[in-house]
């Protein structure tokens, strides 16, 4: 069995691939389950506030894609975009819906997207990681629904184009320990977990979290782990997933975690 649990439709704003088409795609791929994580990135600050997810849409594309694509499980998802001044919103946002599974993720820093660079405008590389974490932390003490964290490292993608840092370097846990520690508790006294994601694949060769990082997760005591593409085209559904699973075993981790109606299903790493 092979399962992609972070997957973007052309519901989302950034995608552009309709749910039927990644479906078929992910079916031919060999993948038997899949979980649409459409964003939800209420009070997005820029370039302009963003719409928020259709869900009408959302729930027309998704019982087309399970009426026309047999044979492939499809959950339904998403990807909230946590701000601290909007967590009250966000949770009052997902209250009114049902899901299969909740991706937590910190796409801004002080209401600035590592994506246009601006995060690290006047600071050091490791200043902006230090505010990146910290905003995490207090992100995910103070909202708890959600089943994983997203992409842990996700402003690292991006310090390739960032030419006024002389440092370029993704953090790995021996830069930010005493702080990585404090989210993987949180995450974990509660039942929770953290995303291994392949897309980090193009720009360095590995997913994220990086390997320190998600050794030290494990460490901790931490069991759940989900695996995604993050996937916004149909052709990168389940991309680099054998290298994935190798990647997770070499840092112990033992189970690959399924979602329905928010409960995991701990899927043995072998089994994948």
């Amino acid at each position: 069995m092979m399962f992609d649990y972070h997957i973007h439709s052309n519901v989302s704003h950034d995608a552009y691939d309709s749910p039927v088409r990644i479906a078929m795609t992910a079916r031919k791929k060999g993948l038997t389950e899949i979980c649409f994580t459409e964003h939800q990135e209420i009070d997005y600050p820029y370039p302009e506030p963003m719409p928020g997810l259709h869900y009408g849409l959302y729930e027309r594309e998704l019982g087309k894609a399970r009426e026309r694509v047999p044979g492939i499980v499809i959950r339904r998802g998403a990807e909230l975009s946590l701000m601290p001044g909007s967590l009250k919103k966000i949770a009052a946002d997902v209250r009114g819906h049902e899901f299969d599974f909740i991706i937590a993720s910190q796409h801004t820093i002080k209401e600035k997207d590592p994506y246009f660079g601006e995060s690290f405008e006047g600071k050091t590389l490791r200043q902006a990681q230090r505010e990146y974490l910290e905003e995490m932390l207090y992100d995910l003490e103070h909202f708890d629904d959600f089943d994983v964290v997203g992409h842990i490292g996700y402003l690292d993608k991006y310090l390739p184009d960032i030419e006024t840092l002389d440092d370029r370097t993704p953090f790995g846990y021996e830069d930010f320990p005493e702080l990585l520690d404090a989210v993987f508790r949180s995450v974990i006294g509660r039942g929770k977990g953290i995303e291994v994601n392949t897309s980090n694949y193009a720009v360095y060769g590995w997913p994220t979290p990086a390997a320190s990082v998600l050794r030290r997760y494990v460490e901790l005591g931490g069991e759940v782990v989900t695996l995604g593409s993050d996937a916004h085209v149909a052709e990168r559904v389940g991309w680099r997933f054998a290298d994935a699973v190798e990647y997770m075993r070499a840092c112990g981790v033992r189970y690959v975690c399924r979602f329905a109606a928010r409960k995991p299903e701990f899927v043995p790493l072998e089994k994948f």
